[in-house]
């Protein structure tokens, strides 16, 4: 006698019928998609307020920076922009920014990298947040390491277009 399996499950069971086609499971093994216990976050999500500082070598900078707070991740609402500006209080840390050219405006994001090799001037998605001089309001991932603090940007919002 011969048995056809067929449809979508047909080889499932097919497998099934086949003696020792499947592994044993042992009852204290835990399912490989189970939840596991999260890690603690390797660097923390920050925020600070500072200057925008453009060095040689297209580096950008925080300069005259508050202390980073600890900052949920996701963008900021208008209420925490502006409790940020009622208590606007520049400091004394300086942070390299990482991540930048989605904040810089579409010239900028064109000139860095090998950006302009695959992306052309009307595909351009650039905040122009980042600018020269800006006080601005950032968020992203504090990273100190080899005597330099970085923030990898996730968020950048303007608060005023001078410094001071």
């Amino acid at each position: 006698m011969r048995v056809r399996l067929g449809g979508a499950l047909g080889g499932v069971a097919a497998l099934a019928l086949w003696p020792g086609a499947l592994p044993a499971v042992d009852a204290a093994t835990p399912h490989p998609q189970a939840p596991q216990a999260r890690r603690p976050p390797q660097v923390e999500m920050v925020q600070a307020v500072g200057c925008v500082e453009q060095r040689t070598g297209n580096s950008w900078w925080l300069t005259q920076a508050s202390e980073p707070e600890v900052s949920p991740p996701g963008v900021f609402n208008q209420v925490q922009v502006d409790a940020v500006l009622a208590a606007l209080a520049l400091g004394t840390r300086e942070f390299e920014l990482v991540g930048v050219a989605d904040f810089l405006d579409a010239e900028g994001l064109l000139a860095t990298g090998n950006r302009a090799d695959f992306t052309s001037p009307d595909q351009v998605n650039a905040t122009g947040e980042l600018r020269q001089g800006r006080t601005v309001l950032v968020k992203g991932l504090l990273i100190e390491a080899d005597g330099v603090s970085r923030v990898n940007l996730t968020t950048v919002v303007g608060l005023a277009e001078r410094c001071g």
